[in-house]
């Protein structure tokens, strides 16, 4: 069904190599609470807010204007979030008893709720539940491992996917905030979400069927995982052959998949891949493959 191509994983990474990709820090403070404050509090936004972050415009755009700036998507869920966490929404005793009343502020903008909200919700009250058992949310990423803090969380259903999207993601914000400090860094993973996958696919780091992306055929849960291993894979030989750490790769493939390599409209002008690109040469854009609705991507 699908192969890994070693030959253009190489050629990816060696123009990545010419990008001087480099990792964020998470700072942005629209987004983000300040590095000073206490370590218990961003530990607690980071592990929620990444609980509920899965793909947010489905039928229709998550988007609007917040406090006179337009944000669209993950971008103005995590706005929507840093202004939640300024009135103290992240609390694990104030989550495990979260109602929706007060999940509201968080999931809607422009009078639309998210896609799955009130699934959100309980999310957020199974993280403030089994965060407040193992004696907060400091507590519970107080370990020096990737592996460990999968181990940690492998009980939360938020992040009970097997693929470990959620966890490699928080994993990415944690060790770049200077929250935790991983000794096995450097066998972690690009979190693969919907953009990642998109991307592996028309660049042919992943060789697939098109016409079967095409189809809109809906995979089974085994064949997600399978895809979606084999894509992770790909990206951590694509890491290796750049000399990149993944989390960093992850940063430029995200705002990549997003901005450049959009689901509708690929920007192949601006593309730095353009001449090594399968979807180019073949002049067919497929999305990603389609899946059973979770809540992991």
């Amino acid at each position: 069904m699908a192969a890994i191509d070693v030959d253009t994983a190489e050629a990816v990474a060696n123009i990545l190599r010419s990008l001087e990709v480099k990792r964020d820090s998470y700072t942005d403070q629209r987004f983000y609470p300040p590095p000073s404050d206490a370590v218990e509090d961003q530990a607690a936004y980071f592990v929620s807010m990444v609980a509920v972050d899965h793909r947010t415009s489905l039928w229709e755009p998550f988007e609007g204007v917040i406090e006179g700036e337009f944000f669209h998507g993950a971008d103005a869920l995590y706005r929507l979030g840093r202004l939640a966490y300024d009135k103290g929404f992240f609390k694990a005793e104030k989550l495990a008893e979260l109602t929706p009343a007060e999940a509201e502020p968080l999931f809607t903008l422009g009078g639309r709720r998210l896609w799955d909200f009130h699934t959100r919700v309980l999310l957020l009250r199974d993280v403030g539940r089994k965060a407040a058992a193992r004696g907060g949310f400091e507590a519970l990423i107080s370990v020096d491992s990737v592996k460990k803090l999968r181990d940690a969380l492998s009980s939360f259903r938020a992040y009970e996917d097997p693929v470990g999207k959620k966890v490699m993601l928080l994993a990415k914000f944690l060790e770049g905030r200077g929250l935790a400090s991983f000794k096995d860094s450097a066998e972690a993973d690009v979190p693969v979400d919907n953009h990642l996958s998109r991307v592996a696919y028309r660049l042919g780091i992943v060789e697939i069927d098109f016409s079967f992306l095409e189809s809109g055929v809906e995979v089974t849960r085994e064949e997600d995982i399978r895809l979606r291993e084999l894509v992770k894979t790909a990206w951590r030989i694509v890491a290796k052959f750049a000399e990149l750490h993944p989390f960093a790769l992850d940063d430029f493939l995200w705002g990549f998949g997003r901005k450049i390599c959009r689901r509708e409209g690929p920007q192949c002008g601006v593309c730095p891949f353009r001449e090594v690109c399968r979807a180019r040469k073949l002049g067919r854009y497929p999305p990603e493959h389609l899946h059973l609705l979770t809540w992991y991507y």
